[in-house]
């Protein structure tokens, strides 16, 4: 599938929004993993590696379609020796202190996201109009679907405790347009439509072969080789639309809002941590510090979106050379 220039932008600030805060465990001491660049004081928390590295067209050892999972040579796991090195590199415990959860709301406000001009198969996608006919989708009361949040910059070590990020397919869309994920985590697509099949693939990760996701059948498995930004399309030439950004993180601390803005965040040690609140769509961040408490916490974004200024950034960037 083609990128445009507009879509290999979006990826390069993506990544420069993610930088090089949480290396460890969510906490920026004890020096950075390889494959960081950023500094510490980005806007929001980090993928390792560059955009060439983590959002590079995947390398294909086969083109037949197969079911099962991409996974590379080197089986990648929350248990593995590579996964550790980067996640827990002093091999520390998992912090066992008092932790907090923290539950928000992501709105935003200024113009509406405009029309996408994209153009849909009838009949049988539709959800595909609604999660991707506009520039990002905004729920009732101006809530934020699609939103990254995240956590860092506390101390200790917070395992993940989910072996899988999931992800669904229905209607010719996917449940989530932004999902995260920790280093680590294998991610499944499983296909929830009764007659309509997908071949999903993630861009910048390896594959054997390109996957089919069969209608109501196992889901298929990718394991992406590192932190960082990935892509999840489907490979039919029918729904070049069909697309989700992926981020692989170096911390277990996050989530992405649904259509009701909302998000939860548990098992954060408490103190002092930077929280921010990423929109993909128009490469748009807000960060917050605050303290965590033990219990329940709550802290609500909102972010504005000029579409003045974003069509300026986005004719400046494809004019440019």
């Amino acid at each position: 599938m083609k990128r445009t220039a507009d879509t290999w932008h979006m990826r390069a600030v993506s990544v420069a929004l993610l930088g090089a805060i949480g290396c460890h465990g969510g906490s920026t001491t004890g020096g950075s993993p390889a494959g960081s660049a950023a500094p510490a004081a980005s806007a929001a928390p980090a993928a390792a590696g560059s955009a060439a590295a983590a959002a590079g067209s995947a390398a294909a050892a086969g083109s037949a379609a197969a079911a099962g999972s991409a996974t590379p040579a080197a089986e990648i796991s929350l248990t593995s020796e590579s996964v550790l090195k980067v996640m827990n590199s002093k091999g520390r415990a998992p912090y066992s202190g008092p932790t907090g959860t923290l539950r928000g709301r992501v709105t935003i406000k200024g113009d509406p996201p405009p029309d996408t001009r994209l153009g849909f198969p009838t009949g049988k996608c539709g959800e595909a109009a609604a999660t991707y006919g506009r520039l990002f989708r905004v729920g009732q009361q101006n809530a934020l679907a699609d939103a990254l949040v995240t956590v860092v910059n506390y101390s200790g070590y917070v395992p993940e405790r989910e072996e899988a990020e999931k992800v669904t397919i229905h209607g010719c869309a996917f449940s989530s347009r932004t999902v995260a994920m920790t280093f680590g985590q294998r991610l499944e697509v499983a296909n929830l439509d009764p007659l309509e099949s997908y071949m999903p693939n993630l861009e910048g990760a390896p594959f054997m072969a390109v996957l089919v996701a069969m209608p109501q059948g196992q889901p298929v498995k990718f394991h992406p080789p590192q932190p960082g930004y990935y892509e999840l399309v489907d490979k039919m030439p029918t729904k070049p639309f069909l697309k989700a950004e992926v981020f692989v993180l170096k911390f277990s601390t996050h989530d992405v809002t649904g259509l009701d803005g909302k998000f939860e965040i548990k098992n954060i040690p408490v103190g002092k941590v930077l929280t921010a609140a990423l929109l993909p769509a128009i490469a748009q961040d807000v960060k917050k510090e605050i303290e965590i408490k033990e219990g329940d916490n709550t802290l609500d974004f909102e972010l504005t979106f000029d579409l003045a200024k974003y069509n300026e950034k986005k004719g400046a960037k494809t004019s440019s050379p």
